[in-house]
This record gives structure tokens, sequence and C-alpha cells, in this order.
């Protein structure tokens, strides 16, 4: 059954071509000269002829060089914007890393917190505005400083990152002065990200802010940014002594 379909359909391909002449094949495609430049496949399959039989094939192989020619720079284009984009993930790793093993030589919790929420210290590391640490109270007080933490009120976090979120990066932003203080003006995107601490406190939040509108955009990946808070939380519960979160 299936070789007299091959058959059938093979003679109507034939019957179809026995029927058309170069002349309409011309006609078509001057009413649709579109059709080339749309199908890709139908170019590499053309067998360019070569180049002593007249003017129109001269254009044709014009034609047809210069679509690889665009389509070399569109891969060249493509690859460039990996190569930066592998460099800037590069970049963003080795800042990460440092700034772990900064949190890791902290000599007192006093320390973590002044190295973590000054323009100095983990700031400066990831190439940020600010950097800032939340962290819920009962007293419903927020944007006062304790110890160089910030203070929201109870149920902050899951307002600010959404019930149960880990994560939120926003670009073009207006910086909240309950987060970033007197440094709000200057930030124009930011990376938010959940601390759990221990079951015996209440949940929050490390706060990065950047100049740059694009600094911090929904489309980045978050892994490092979860590392980093998963290095805070472990720092914080050590001095503190707490038990784990999980």
């Amino acid at each position: 059954m299936s070789q007299q379909n091959d058959s059938t359909e093979a003679k109507r391909i034939d019957d179809t071509e026995a029927t058309l002449s170069a002349d309409e094949v011309k006609s078509y495609l001057r009413l649709h000269p579109e059709l080339l430049a749309n199908d890709p496949d139908l170019i590499s399959a053309l067998v360019p002829p070569s180049q002593s039989t007249g003017r129109n094939v001269l254009d044709m192989q014009h034609f047809m060089i210069g679509r690889l020619q665009n389509q070399v720079r569109m891969l060249r284009d493509i690859q460039s914007d990996l190569i930066e984009a592998s460099s800037l993930n590069s970049i963003a790793r080795e800042q990460v890393h440092a700034a772990a093993l900064r949190l890791l030589d902290a000599r007192s919790f006093e320390h973590l917190i002044e190295y973590v929420t000054t323009p100095d210290g983990l700031a400066r590391v990831l190439g940020v505005r600010a950097s800032t640490v939340c962290i819920e109270t009962a007293s419903g007080v927020s944007g006062i400083g304790i110890r160089g933490v910030r203070v929201l009120e109870p149920g902050g976090v899951d307002r600010i990152l959404g019930p149960g979120e880990r994560c939120r990066l926003s670009a073009h932003v207006r910086g909240s002065r309950g987060l970033y203080g007197n440094l709000a003006e200057d930030i124009h995107s930011e990376a938010l990200v959940r601390l759990d601490f221990s079951p015996a406190s209440p949940p929050g939040l490390l706060a990065l802010g950047g100049f740059d509108p694009e600094q911090f955009h929904p489309d980045q990946a978050v892994d490092l940014l979860e590392f980093l808070a998963d290095v805070v939380e472990r720092c914080v519960r050590q001095w503190l002594d707490l038990p784990p979160a999980r």
C-alpha cells in the first residue's frame, strides 16, 4: 500500500512539473519576489550556474552571497553575545565568592553586620550602591537601624517578596528608604533575597541596591544570590548560636 502511495505521489509531481513551463515559473517568481528571500531552504537547494551565463546570473549569485554574509554576521553577533554573557557571569561569580570569604572571616557578629551593611563592605565587593540586612520585629516599627540591621513590620518579608518567594530582582525602581535609608535616592534597581535564620527567629531580607537601572532585572539567574544569602544565614546562626532553619 505504501509503495502504491509513493508511486502516485511521484506521478503527481511529474505531472505538475510537466504542466509548468519555464516561462510560467519566471512569471510566478516575478509576481512573488519575496519567495526566495523568505525561503532559505529553497535558496540552499538552488544550483548556482557559472558566472559566464549572463548578467542575471551574476545578480542571483550576488543575492545568494549576500544572504550567506548576513547569516555569518548573525552568527558572529550571537557568538559575541555569548562571550559577553559568559564573561559577566564569571565576574559575578568571582565577586560573590570573594564576598563569601569575607563573611566567613568576620571576627564577631557586630563585624559581620558592619561588613554587610556599610558601603565599603559587601556593597563594594559586589559592585552595588547599597547592601542592607532587614529583619521582622513584633514592634511594627520600620526603617530604624538596630546594630546596623533595618527593621520590618511582621509579615514584611512576604509583603515585599511575595508569600514563600525566595528572591525578587527588579529594574528601574525607586529605592525604598525603609530598606536603604539615606541611600534610597541612589537606588534604581535591586535584588532582594529572603533570609531564613532559624525556626526560633523571624525571617529577614538581604537587599542589594544598584545605581544602574539595569544592574538587576527579572531575567537574571538567582543562583549566586541564593548562595550568598545562604552564607549570610549560616554566619548569623554561628555567631548567635541559633538552630538550623532546615
